[in-house]
């Protein structure tokens, strides 16, 4: 009866109470609506305003984003290795699409897991309270980078020693190791370098030998031609077809318009009030991007010394740069090891770019995690920090962008007209090297001159910008001689661009412009250079222009073993080349006073542009191949080779020539015996591009 009542009562209401409360309740959601705003830019625990990121959507803070709704396709691991950041940027692109698609995205850094089980740390990461189906196979895409002469970036380096444990002959093998898994690898490098893309094609082979099931078959991108190019081909008509062929594919019509990607944190400016926080004791090591670990754990360094090496500079500096690491006591180096140089950018530049995102270099930031994301966060550079510090020593705002960052670039621009053509460089290779790397046009560029109707927003620029990576230089100097300095070669970079103007190198016009006492930042890693344990083996140096470096060290250190150690040593035989004797042959005094004193057993000099016909180190190299052969076949020498790519291609190609001719192994033998060299440690070649 009552509930009739109630019911007679509803009914009853007249038109204008419904109204009034249809009002009340629109009132109501406004109110509410306010509340949330208010509460995303209320004011922090820092003293000023947080911004929410720019391009956020409410699934950037939802609580239920991993309903079988979103993702009917479970959870898809994109696993990457990197030095310097190239396979997470396409991590995050593959990411930024896989919703549409019907995964659920997990990034991973295969750095996250040393010293952890793979398997079980992998599982770990998959959320398995959503009700997905744990008979489902666990989806993994590898995409894995090649550092140096064929290794594995050092984040890389224990998985690839895991899984090679788990598929070779050993005590640890296990062939159903990854029993379950699903994977693809796109394996990113260079073939400049003799050992293209080797790291992936590792992980491509060891994974399928462990009982994982390859569901694309391996792909390589080329950084010498076009990676980008390679990636998207990949990406567009391998990975993504593959995991849509029997999955619930919710894949959008492509558009040609450029898209915002989400900002994944919050940048929140702050006053003088919040304190520094030490950048190398203030970040425990798992809460930042490995890739980024240099930007906390390097060392600030005095330069002792620099000295111009040439005999007049109009033609180009070279510098012999002495570097201070006595004050720290947990810095230490070998003989030819890397020493690594974090730049910071012309200060000019840097104005240049605050201006157009509308900053004062003195203005204040941190970078934090969207609220609900604590968990996944890690710090990308060392915050709170000034805009000067961050544009000077964290973006690279000078070197050629990315298309994909034209990409992103373009949907900010306010002029259709710009928007179009940056589309159009990005979406074309010939049009992109031409516009963009071939005129040497960097971000800073981009966004002032060449187009400046683009305006981003400052954490939008923060997300895409990418980061000033280190350079690195193999020590010049000792460790036996000169424990407490470090000598560096460096070649200043500052020449005309065809358009106008000049490029300068950001680092050694950095490092040039640093007087005594100026401070470097810098920390040291191993090499592949190291004299054979007998100190009676022969060595053959082959070093031309700055590749001198190492090969300077290593005469050092056997004169240290002569002179201070009374050891018996080997023969010395040093390759130099440069252009002029009386130009660039650098640290010719020294090499001559080796050569006198008896350190240097064979000197052997390539002036290529002292005669009408060039020569260099490789012609002499054939030239003494009786000496070669003599001193690599019969006295057991090692060979040391740096310098650029093409010089070591062509020594390579030449010691094989000699050893199938005057060895008498013919070509196949001479190869395989070459081969045999490099994994033995007998041939080290270090080499750049």
């Amino acid at each position: 009866m009552d509930d009739v009542t109630n019911i007679d009562n509803i009914v009853s209401i007249s038109d204008l109470e419904i109204e009034f409360r249809l009002i009340f309740i629109y009132s109501t959601i406004i109110a509410l609506f306010s509340l949330v705003y208010s509460l995303l830019t209320k004011k922090g625990d820092w003293g000023n305003e947080l911004h929410a990121p720019e391009g956020a959507e409410i699934d950037d803070i939802s609580i239920s984003d991993g309903s079988n709704g979103l993702y009917p396709n479970g959870e898809l691991m994109l696993i990457y290795g990197t030095q310097t950041g190239s396979a997470e940027v396409f991590c995050r692109q593959i990411e930024m699409e896989a919703q549409d698609h019907g995964y659920k995205p997990i990034i991973m850094d295969l750095g996250d897991c040393a010293g952890e089980d793979f398997r079980e740390y992998v599982l770990a990461q998959i959320d398995r309270d959503t009700g997905f189906d744990l008979d489902k196979p666990v989806k993994c895409a590898f995409l894995v980078s090649t550092y140096g002469e064929g290794e594995p970036p050092d984040t890389a380096l224990p998985f690839c020693e895991l899984i090679t444990a788990k598929a070779d002959d050993s005590g640890d093998r296990d062939p159903n190791y990854l029993a379950g898994f699903e994977f693809c690898v796109f394996a990113l490098g260079s073939t400049e370098y003799e050992h293209f893309a080797a790291c992936g094609k590792l992980v491509d082979q060891k994974l399928g030998m462990i009982g994982a099931h390859r569901i694309v078959p391996l792909t390589l991108g080329d950084d010498n031609q076009d990676i980008e190019g390679d990636f998207e081909e990949w990406k567009e008509n391998k990975f993504w077809p593959a995991l849509d062929r029997d999955s619930d594919a919710l894949k959008q019509g492509d558009s040609t318009e450029p898209s915002v990607a989400k900002v994944p944190f919050v940048v929140d400016f702050v006053d003088s009030s919040v304190p520094n926080v030490d950048r190398r004791r203030g970040f425990p090591a798992e809460t930042v991007v490995n890739s980024a670990r240099p930007y906390f754990e390097s060392y600030d360094c005095p330069i002792k010394k620099s000295k111009e090496l040439r005999k007049g500079i109009s033609n180009g500096s070279t510098l012999h740069i002495d570097i201070d690491i006595s004050r720290h006591l947990d810095l230490s180096y070998e003989t030819a090891d890397n020493l690594a140089v974090l730049p910071i950018n012309d200060i000019e530049k840097v104005q240049v770019v605050a201006n157009k995102l509308g900053l004062s270099l003195e203005d204040r930031f941190v970078v934090e995690p969207v609220p609900g994301k604590e968990a996944g966060f890690k710090h990308m550079f060392p915050t709170p920090c000034t805009v000067e510090e961050y544009l000077s020593r964290y973006c690279d705002i000078t070197s050629a962008p990315r298309r994909s960052e034209l990409k992103a670039l373009a949907a900010f621009a306010a002029d259709e007209g710009e928007k179009q053509q940056l589309m159009q460089i990005a979406s074309s290779v010939d049009f992109y090297h031409e516009a963009i790397v071939e005129s040497k046009v960097g971000l800073v560029d981009l966004i002032t001159s060449k187009f400046p109707s683009v305006d981003i927003p400052f954490s939008n620029f923060v997300n895409m910008c990418p980061r000033l990576q280190p350079r690195y230089y193999t020590i010049s100097s000792s460790s036996s001689v000169s424990p407490n300095t470090v000598s560096i070669t460096v070649s200043v970079l500052d020449e005309k661009m065809v358009g106008g103007g000049r490029f300068k190198g950001v680092c050694s016009n950095h490092l040039a412009n640093l007087k005594r006492n100026g401070s470097a930042r810098i920390f040291i890693r191993p090499s592949t250079f190291r004299l054979p344990q007998d100190t009676t083996r022969p060595i053959i140096l082959i070093g031309p222009g700055t590749g001198i470096a190492p090969m300077r060290a290593l005469l050092h250190e056997r004169a240290y073993q002569k002179n201070v150690l009374g050891k018996e040593i080997g023969k010395n035989v040093l390759y130099f080349g440069c252009k002029k004797r009386n130009v660039d042959y650098l640290y010719s005094n020294e090499i001559e006073a080796f050569k006198n004193d008896g350190i240097i057993s064979d000197l052997h000099l390539a002036f290529s542009r002292e005669r009408r016909q060039k020569v260099y180190v490789q012609y002499l190299l054939a030239k003494n191949k009786e000496e070669v052969c003599d001193l690599v076949l019969n006295q057991g020498a090692y060979i040391y080779v740096c310098g650029a790519t093409a010089m070591g291609q062509e020594v390579r190609d030449t010691l094989t020539v000699v050893f199938a001719t005057y060895g008498n192994m013919g070509p196949a033998g001479a190869r395989e015996f070459v081969g045999q060299l490099q994994s033995d440690r007998r041939l080290v070649q270090e080499l750049w591009a």
